[in-house]
């Protein structure tokens, strides 16, 4: 039964594909196809504050957690980059760098691409210290599938079966899944709580535990870019484009420019260009519920041909009238 458990247990994650790149705003309930919203707590220490990015599974079960913007490289320390339990209950190790939890009423939390396990058995308690996240793919992938970075995959089975993750609540954090695998859109895939939302793969999201109250969101412009996940490959031609508001900004949109900066913040990196701005966006409009937001889309055509093959890290600035400057970033691969 052990060998049937733990192949089921691999075969989800290779459909998964297990890579960093990588709908309405309807508010489901916790039913029976979901743990009760004061159960599971976020699988990082409470305190600490991580980034995720987009559902993704057979069964769009699954969801990753890492550390920072972009996420750490292969063979980064990861030592204080600790796995947690999600809930009290029972863990027992399903691969050599996979656990499972068995939680009440048959819900169970699965974490994998870890290293340096120390529960794989017993009664355990939430915020428990589970393990690190693996920093090397062999590691990571210990028994199949693949990773492209240091980072947590985190997923949810109810009776022994995987079941979609859409809904879940996690430390008053509650899912929205978006459309297909790994969508970086933030109209469609992100986290709310209270008035206050989180896109993938750019909004820093700390862990404030069950039951806590939701904290007010931060002064600055909320960043979306579509399309480009963490890691694109640029081969020639890259677009950018996203859309940038500010709720606190006395009119409009709340924001006025978009730069973009390469390999450094403002001051340090190398300016690239302003990105059009105030371009036509209704689905954000339609998704945030307000009008104003209707011209937030920008956009820039990036020629890449100057740029030195390998890694870089893209910072895109927003200005807010309201806040002044703040950024996102985007890890890419210049490709020839």
């Amino acid at each position: 039964m052990r060998r049937l458990a733990r192949a089921a247990f691999l075969l989800a994650i290779v459909l998964a594909g297990l890579r960093m790149p990588g709908e309405a705003l309807a508010q489901p309930a916790a039913g029976p196809d979901l743990p009760p919203p004061d159960l599971l707590q976020l699988p990082f220490p409470i305190g600490d504050t991580w980034t995720f990015n987009g559902v993704h599974g057979p069964l769009k079960e699954a969801i990753d957690f890492s550390v920072g913007r972009p996420w750490p490289r292969w063979k980064a320390n990861t030592s204080d980059m600790w796995v947690v339990a999600a809930a009290a209950g029972t863990v027992r190790r399903i691969a050599s760098c996979g656990l499972e939890i068995d939680h009440a009423d048959g819900w169970t939390t699965v974490y994998y691409h870890l290293e340096n396990i120390v529960r794989d058995s017993g009664p355990v308690q939430a915020n428990d210290r589970l393990a690190n996240i693996a920093n090397t793919p062999r590691e990571a992938a210990c028994d199949g599938g693949s990773a492209t970075a240091p980072h947590l995959h985190f997923a949810l089975k109810h009776n022994g079966e995987f079941v979609p993750i859409d809904g879940l609540t996690l430390s008053g954090w509650r899912i929205h899944a978006g459309r297909g695998r790994y969508d970086s859109a933030c109209a469609r895939m992100y986290l709310d709580r209270g008035d206050e939302r989180l896109c993938p793969y750019t909004s820093p999201l700390t862990n404030r535990g069950v039951g806590a109250p939701p904290e007010p969101p931060s002064p600055g412009a909320q960043i979306a870019v579509d399309a480009l996940p963490d890691r694109a490959p640029a081969e020639r031609a890259l677009l950018v484009q996203g859309w940038a508001i500010d709720h606190a900004g006395p009119s409009g949109t709340g924001v006025d420019h978009v730069h973009l900066y390469l390999d450094g913040p403002a001051g340090q990196g190398l300016f690239l260009a302003e990105a059009a701005y105030a371009l036509p966006r209704p689905d954000v409009a339609a998704a945030l519920g307000d009008s104003r937001f209707a011209a937030a889309g920008f956009s820039y055509a990036w020629d890449t041909a100057a740029i030195a093959p390998g890694p870089h890290t893209l910072f895109i600035y927003a200005h807010s009238t309201a806040a002044g400057w703040s950024y996102v970033t985007r890890a890419i691969e210049v490709r020839r």
